[in-house]
């Protein structure tokens, strides 16, 4: 079962680095392109963001960056949807096929894994299970609350400063959109995981799940999306791994597939 569930989170993905290189391959391919603003509306008729045009001749401006970053992510979109709908749904459908796990096969798991925290464990659990089972609207909703606490505890474990103090000295905890933007984030996550959590999560031009869920704006449809799904495949991903090398630490060897 180890030896499926290792083939199942080892899906090769695209480093955050290479996505950069191909979005400004991109940008320089299309210099038309790139050189306009552009406006992105959500489905609702909501603008959700404004990109500058891109200018390779001020490669550290504003405005360049966030062209790059827009373009990063329309890649991150093309590559999800074939890993979704490729990869990960078929692969899924064999292992529910070939094991049958119970909840609290995942609660233990979860127990076990040093990326979840203390007192998490079932939550975390439920959530992958909910997944498992296909049920994305139910583990969305339990798994999207658990990763930004996640994403806090760990960033409170390296020193950051996670909250803020409102006018009247009320101190109040960061969003996982502010939190992503903290400096101990690259050094605690690394590049490629940071990429992931904010264009997932946070970025309205991608998933923004916590966003949209913390507003209620996810219906039933886009709970089985091709982002809810991938949320939920990286979050089952990281569990798995944290709790690998946590094994092969204690027992000096490898983790499955590494």
């Amino acid at each position: 079962m180890l030896d499926a569930f290792s083939a199942f989170v080892n899906i090769k993905v695209v480093s955050a680095e290479q996505r950069r290189k191909n979005a400004e391959q991109t940008l320089r391919s299309t210099p038309l392109r790139a050189m306009f603003a552009s406006t992105h509306v959500h489905f609702d008729g909501r603008v959700v963001a404004k990109v500058g045009g891109g200018n390779f001749n001020e490669p550290e401006s504003e405005d360049h960056q966030s062209a790059v970053w827009s373009e990063m992510l329309t890649h991150y979109r093309s590559e999800l949807q074939m890993t979704v709908h490729a990869v990960i749904c078929p692969a899924l459908e064999l292992l529910m096929l070939e094991h049958r796990l119970r909840a609290i096969d995942f609660i233990e798991l979860a127990a076990q894994s040093p990326i979840v925290p203390p007192g998490r464990e079932s939550l975390f659990g439920k959530a992958l299970f909910f997944g498992y089972e296909g049920d994305f609207a139910s583990a969305l909703h339990m798994l999207v609350p658990q990763i930004e606490n996640m994403v806090r505890y760990h960033l409170k474990a390296a020193g950051a400063k996670t909250t803020n103090l409102d006018r009247d000295g009320i101190e109040n905890e960061n969003g996982l959109s502010a939190l992503m933007e903290l400096p101990e984030a690259v050094r605690v996550f690394g590049d490629d995981l940071g990429f992931e959590l904010k264009a997932l999560f946070c970025d309205p031009l991608a998933g923004n799940l916590r966003n949209e869920l913390a507003h209620g704006l996810l219906d039933a449809d886009a709970c089985m999306s091709m982002y809810s799904i991938y949320a939920w495949w990286l979050a089952l991903r990281l569990v798995l791994q944290a709790f690998w090398n946590a094994r092969s630490t204690e027992r000096g060897q490898g983790a499955p597939g590494q």
